[in-house]
């Protein structure tokens, strides 16, 4: 009964929410209205490099100087930068959009006489090859030493750079910050410093919302304190604290029901998947789904489901459905049954099946045949957000069915193409 109390409570707060943030106009977003809310380089890097410009039109050289005291230099000290902490008070130019011969477009660069900051904003675009690496030579190349190179790489939540994106820069060569924290945290000082102008105040706060909305924290100020207010209440906080330690097994629960369901919903439409690992070996589904929570490590990620499709020579071909917190498929190939970054004998599949589904993601790593790409649907087991959508029974087998359909057609169009056989 406790529970249902404390419940029934947290939802009274949310509808409250709900209404006030109805009865303010809160959904009336300028961001939203003129951009799409995630748009990478026509929103988010042209907004924060405006704010970070000190001869920008807010005319507030303070909001750089809080970036580097707030972002940069608490992302130097844990990540053991071999850099020392920036002075705030000397002033970068920023510059967005910046083109560099030979390396491509860099999202946002601020520059002093001394230093030069380096910022690669990702919201859904993928790393591209040696990416961070290329970026530190470039610098290299504009005569600036390795210790006054800072490349920040900034997503949503915090989720590190691939690889493949990395190259061969090191660990402690670069430094990572994201949305749902940094930025967010640094807005807040921002608004505080533009209280006594309302027009840039209301302009930053229309902007966090925006990115709460991004990183799928769209609780209100107002909201946190009510939680935080009815923690303190009674006995709720040890109910809270409780209930907080059956999550890791709901989540762990739910990811078993995800791709149970989805096996089922393939067998039942003559497709026999099995549970496997990066490798397309069968391996034990409860101790990979445990190890994916209770040990983050890059390693506990890449399993799934597989079901070989066909032939191609001496090859076995495979569609394969993975996790790496997205679920996304593709064609996989295996020899002598492990799977191998597929061969030369199979690279017009791989480019007929690029041709055929233009929007998949090439990592350059030869583990997807022509690349892989996510549901319409995405599920990532990592957003709570993402989450949310197969929480409910119907809207799971909502969910299950759709994406079972999608990923039929996709195998249907693959043999369509005539180059497996079997």
């Amino acid at each position: 009964m406790p529970y249902k109390v404390f419940f029934n409570e947290l939802k009274e707060i949310e509808q409250a929410s709900i209404e006030q943030e109805s009865s303010t106009k809160h959904a009336f977003n300028i961001f939203s209205i003129l951009r799409k809310y995630d748009e990478e380089v026509g929103l988010h890097s042209k907004f924060l490099a405006e704010m970070l410009n000190p001869q920008g039109s807010h005319a507030m050289p303070i909001f750089q100087q809080l970036f580097i005291d707030e972002v940069i230099n608490p992302a130097i000290d844990p990540q053991e930068w071999r850099r020392e902490l920036l002075d705030s008070n000397v002033q970068y130019s920023c510059q967005t959009e910046v083109h560099y011969q030979g390396i491509g477009r860099v999202d946002i660069v601020l520059k002093s006489l001394k230093n030069i900051i380096v910022i690669e904003n990702k919201i859904h675009a993928a790393d591209q090859r040696n990416q961070l690496q290329r970026y530190f030579e470039a610098c290299i190349k504009m005569g600036y030493s390795s210790e006054k190179i800072y490349i920040l790489y900034l997503n949503k939540d915090g989720v590190p750079v691939t690889s493949h994106g990395q190259g061969k820069l090191q660990d402690n060569q670069f430094g990572q910050i994201n949305y749902k924290n940094d930025i967010s945290n640094w807005l807040d000082l921002c608004i505080k410093e533009a209280k006594n102008y309302p027009h840039i105040e209301q302009t930053l706060k229309q902007y966090g919302r925006l990115i709460s909305s991004l990183t799928g924290d769209n609780r209100s100020a107002r909201m946190k304190d009510s939680h935080i207010d009815l923690l303190y209440e009674d006995n709720n906080f040890k109910l809270a604290y409780d209930l907080s330690q059956s999550l890791t097994s709901f989540q762990i629960n739910l990811q078993k029901k995800v791709w149970q369901e989805l096996l089922i919903a393939f067998k039942e439409k003559g497709y026999s998947f099995n549970f496997c690992d990066k490798d397309l070996q069968s391996c034990d589904e409860n101790r990979k789904i445990k190890n994916y929570y209770k040990n983050e490590s890059r390693k506990n990620r890449f399993y799934g489901i597989q079901c070989e499709i066909g032939t191609l020579d001496n090859y076995r071909v495979h569609c394969f459905i993975q996790l790496n917190h997205n679920i996304y498929y593709g064609v996989a190939v295996s020899f002598d049954g492990k799977r191998i970054q597929y061969p030369d004998e199979s690279i017009s599949l791989g480019q007929q099946i690029a041709i055929t589904y233009p929007d998949l993601i090439d990592s350059g790593k030869k583990w997807f045949l022509g690349g892989h790409m996510l549901p319409s649907s995405p599920l990532n087991f990592k957003k709570v957000n993402s989450i949310y959508k197969v929480t409910e029974k119907n809207a799971r087998d909502k969910w299950v069915d759709n994406t079972v359909n999608e990923i039929i057609l996709f195998i249907d169009n693959v043999k369509a193409l005539e180059w497996i056989s079997d």
